[in-house]
């Protein structure tokens, strides 16, 4: 199905702030670029006339705003038009209506820590299928640079109607003196993400992380990066760890723990199709030499670090439209990326956080059994 003009007009108003009046002059200029057919400024004038008596606008001293009625309208025909829409938009307009319902599950991750935010805007070339993205780490640059804060919902909402999209928190306070959190980021190598069996390496990787961590007493979750990985997270009891530089002592024990598990996956059941490809070894903590792990899952520990930083649960991942959502742990292998869609996220959003709950635990069991 076509979008119209109108529809146009609906979805680009849809993604202003709340109150926000929008001049005729502004909704020409971005509907022109977006419609196919030459407009000229009396047809927009014209067709927002229409949709005012038809009450899906109002106009007051030259601009214009939605009405609720013109609102549903829209949100009603993106699944039937929205390949026809500005994709920056649709996105923006789908991200408004998610966090809305999920903030209070987002929020404790962005709380007390600095965090970059990516907004996304209309690309000059193609923008009804591409985007074009702008990575934000300072709430201002001048006279010097303050980090961005997100401590409530307001606040949050105050970044998504400026067209921030993803929310990419950093692994440790604003103090910066340790990490908050361990993250070993699953992602496949290049010709390992082109296999058929590439996503469910990863799964499996994640599933034995998990249990290796909690067969050792941590209290881990794993996550849907909302592209192609998987991640698995816990909280640690710093107090617990060696004196020194606890960023290095990170790094170090995710390698660590690549490596035991690398060794514990060969007396493992995997699914069969993996078979030859843990013959020939699965998993590499080296995130050096691309070439070299083509067909095995990085298990990255380079998040663990000052200013390292990842992508929260519950935020929506800038390339794919996709929710970086927490996974069932009983049914980590099952896990396919359709359930990260937004819709589905945010009705089962509260199942979903009480998946990743971060328990502070204590690493002495396995730190004992790495042999650190």
């Amino acid at each position: 199905m076509k979008a119209t003009v109108r529809d146009r007009i609906l979805l680009l108003l849809s993604i202003k702030e709340p109150g926000a009046r929008i001049d005729l002059q502004h909704i020409f200029e971005k509907v022109s670029r977006d419609e196919k057919s030459p407009l000229a400024e009396p047809d927009i004038q014209h067709e927002l006339e229409q949709m005012a008596k038809g009450g899906l606008v109002r106009v007051g001293e030259g601009v214009y705003y939605i009405t609720d009625g013109g609102m549903k309208l829209i949100k009603n025909l993106l699944p039937e038009i929205g390949e026809d829409l500005n994709l920056s938009y649709r996105m923006v307009l789908i991200a408004k209506n998610y966090y809305e319902k999920v903030a209070d599950y987002l929020l404790p991750f962005l709380r007390e820590r600095p965090a970059s935010i990516i907004k996304i805007f209309s690309d000059d070339a193609d923008p009804l299928r591409k985007v074009k993205p702008l990575f934000v780490r300072y709430a201002r640059y001048k006279p010097k640079p303050v980090f961005i804060k997100i401590d409530s919902k307001e606040s949050l909402m105050r970044y998504v109607d400026d067209h921030a999209l993803d929310y990419v928190p950093y692994v440790h306070s604003f103090d910066m003196k340790e990490p908050s959190w361990l993250v070993l980021d699953l992602d496949a190598g290049e010709d390992l993400r082109s296999m058929e069996e590439g996503f469910l390496a990863v799964k499996f990787v994640a599933g034995e992380l998990l249990r290796l961590l909690r067969e050792n007493g941590v209290h881990a979750a794993v996550k849907f990066s909302g592209s192609r990985g998987m991640q698995v997270w816990a909280s640690l009891d710093n107090g617990k760890m060696p004196k020194g530089d606890l960023f290095a002592f990170y790094r170090l024990l995710i390698q660590r723990i690549q490596a035991k598990v690398e060794e514990e996956i060969k007396s493992a059941q995997p699914p069969a199709a993996l078979l030859p490809l843990v013959e020939k070894g699965l998993t590499t903590s080296t995130v050096a030499k691309k070439e070299e792990r083509s067909e095995k899952v990085l298990v990255d520990w380079s998040s663990m670090k000052p200013y390292g930083d990842v992508r929260a649960p519950f935020s929506i991942h800038y390339k794919t439209g996709l929710v970086s959502c927490p996974v069932d742990p009983a049914r980590i292998l099952q896990f396919e990326p359709s359930e990260a869609r937004p819709e589905a996220v945010a009705r089962d959003a509260e199942r979903l956080f009480h998946h990743f709950e971060l328990i502070k635990s204590d690493p002495s069991s396995l730190m004992r059994s790495l042999q650190m």
